[in-house]
């Protein structure tokens, strides 16, 4: 989807001015533990290679002269702002406005209803970082998801969602990386990233049951 809500501030003033106003002490700061990120987490993220600057998520006066006027209506700042579940829902609706397909899904799972209920529940940072855009994988799911689900019996969610990852890790390789004379082309192609779609709608939703559907479908659809 094309990037709208979180670019506006972004385009009022050049991208790199609006960075360079904020690491002038941003850059010198030791943030503690607690905190969401740091400015060097931003500067090697995909947002930061998109030019989604410090202040189209924070806001504030990048033009104004000292502390006090620069930080005035400044959003999610502190530790408290980290870890706050209203905090945390802004964000969720921050991000949506450029991730509005993944938001589709997260807000009928039922992390979202925990977090809108004043709960803490894992958020679009949970998963994917503050402002880093990465993904889980084989090795960070089981240590992200733990925080909270803490059963470790046979088959428990964790277990599952790890081995979804794995076939969902599989189908996505075969589309991008494919091997030597195995491109996908044609219906069969399409068919592949109609379950790569269903199956990131599922992921997002916290759906396993949906996921392990179109993972199921697009595995058959391979091994034809």
């Amino acid at each position: 989807m094309v990037r709208r809500l979180c670019l506006v501030v972004a385009l009022l003033l050049p991208p790199r001015f609006a960075v360079a106003a904020c690491t002038t002490c941003h850059a010198k700061i030791k943030q503690e533990k607690g905190w969401a990120h740091t400015f060097g987490d931003w500067e090697e993220s995909i947002h930061a290679f998109n030019d989604v600057t410090c202040v189209t998520c924070h806001k504030g006066d990048v033009a104004a002269k000292g502390e006090r006027a620069a930080h005035k209506g400044v959003r999610f700042r502190g530790k408290a702002a980290a870890g706050d579940p209203g905090s945390r829902l802004a964000v969720v609706k921050l991000c949506s406005g450029c991730h509005e397909d993944q938001f589709h899904g997260y807000r009928v799972s039922p992390h979202f209803k925990a977090l809108s209920a004043g709960r803490t529940a894992a958020d679009c940072g949970t998963c994917h970082g503050a402002v880093g855009g990465h993904v889980l994988n084989a090795r960070t799911i089981t240590a992200t998801c733990r925080r909270c689900h803490t059963d470790t019996s046979p088959g428990n969610t964790i277990e599952v969602a790890q081995t979804m990852l794995e076939f969902t890790h599989r189908i996505r390789m075969a589309l991008v990386f494919p091997e030597p004379g195995q491109q996908l082309t044609g219906k069969k192609r399409e068919k592949v990233e109609e379950a790569i779609t269903a199956a990131m709608a599922a992921w997002h939703e916290f759906n396993l049951e949906s996921l392990g559907l179109a993972l199921a479908h697009g595995t058959g659809v391979l091994d034809q």
